[in-house]
């Protein structure tokens, strides 16, 4: 049976990159190869990737579904908790204006609004990390960086229908306790 996905990440990443630019009012791009680079932004700009996208620890629950009776359906729920690792880069002309953006954006992950906004999408802020400067002099120049590790709670959940038969019919052969044998058939209906 195919399965619909656990949780979406280009959805938390648009949802990311929005949060950034709300508290920033910097553009932010994702730090992947998946496609043809382009030219970097003019400074300053963020940058973040997802580095760890689910580190699983223990077991995953199992819950069967209850029907609106609160009778059990043949639907299990299997989920557990995941943590999801995020790099962010903020470049700026001087170090001190990068310092300042990482700085702004991890204040802001203890914001109510932005959590909310993150928790909508499927994943809660758990560690928020320390500012690191990144700077360096580049063939193009000086680029101030700084750089935030932080870890995030997801939360993954599928559903499973095991179904369930209907009818069940059993054949086969019963020896009596005076060891006399009697071959049976005996059909089962589920109401």
């Amino acid at each position: 049976m195919k399965q619909g996905l656990a949780i979406d990440y280009n959805l938390i990443r648009k949802t990311i990159a929005d949060q950034i630019q709300s508290v920033t009012g910097l553009i932010s791009i994702l730090e992947e190869a998946e496609g043809p680079y382009d030219k970097r932004p003019k400074l300053p700009y963020f940058s973040f990737k997802i580095t760890t996208p689910g580190a699983k620890s223990g077991d995953d629950s199992k819950e069967q579904t209850l029907d609106d009776m609160g009778n059990p359906t043949s639907i299990w729920n299997s989920g557990g908790c995941r943590k999801m690792v995020i790099d962010f880069n903020a470049y700026a002309t001087t170090h001190e204006e990068a310092f300042n953006y990482m700085a702004t954006w991890q204040t802001a992950l203890d914001l109510a609004d932005i959590q909310q906004n993150l928790r909508a999408v499927g994943i809660a802020v758990w560690i928020i990390g320390t500012v690191a400067d990144l700077s360096k002099l580049l063939n193009t120049g000086y680029e101030g960086r700084a750089h935030l590790e932080c870890s995030f709670g997801v939360a993954m959940n599928l559903q499973s229908d095991l179904g369930y038969m209907d009818t069940v019919t059993v054949d086969g052969t019963i020896t009596t306790d005076q060891g006399q044998e009697v071959e049976t058939s005996e059909t089962v209906t589920v109401p």
